[in-house]
């Protein structure tokens, strides 16, 4: 399976989004959105694979010399909202088929923050998505950045495979 990965960067002293190169399966059903549905499917979060997820983030920061990063509740409950509606309404994307942006949705939680980032993947498993992440020079620049002190992970399965949601602010 190839990972397919989307990040984005935003500072909101800048008020301009930065949209990182995406690497998609052309056709994939998950580019297409079936449009708003009326009944929220039951999407389990994967506890352990975010627990994991956040130790390999803070692995690989330590070893830059980068503080850790908190597992911060609301920007897992904003993840977490995320995954789930790409999962119900099979699309992949950092904004929902209304339009609303990773910024948009956490400013709609009322969460606060001056610089905010995400990364999405879909992979085999999230240990798969985890390193092609890394592996990505966009994405491994959201991981390391010095300006991020907390993320939001969740971890879904999908129908072509589990979607990973990394939320970071300041």
């Amino acid at each position: 399976m190839t990972s397919t990965l989307l990040g984005i960067a935003f500072a909101a002293t800048l008020g301009m989004p930065q949209i990182l190169p995406l690497t998609s399966a052309p056709g994939s059903a998950l580019q297409q959105s079936t449009g708003p549905t009326s009944a929220r499917m039951s999407v389990p979060n994967r506890a352990a694979d975010t627990s994991a997820m956040l130790a390999a983030l803070n692995a690989r920061r330590g070893s830059k010399g980068l503080a850790a990063l908190q597992l911060d509740p609301s920007l897992c409950a904003i993840a977490y909202e995320h995954a789930a509606d790409m999962v119900t309404r099979s699309y992949f994307d950092h904004n929902t088929p209304e339009g609303l942006s990773p910024y948009a949705r956490m400013d709609q939680a009322h969460y606060q923050y001056g610089y905010a980032g995400e990364n999405i993947a879909l992979d085999s498993s999230s240990a798969a998505a985890e390193e092609a992440l890394w592996q990505s020079s966009e994405h491994r620049d959201n991981i390391l950045g010095s300006h991020y002190a907390k993320v939001g992970i969740s971890v879904v399965a999908g129908t072509e495979g589990d979607i990973v949601v990394e939320d970071f602010s300041d």
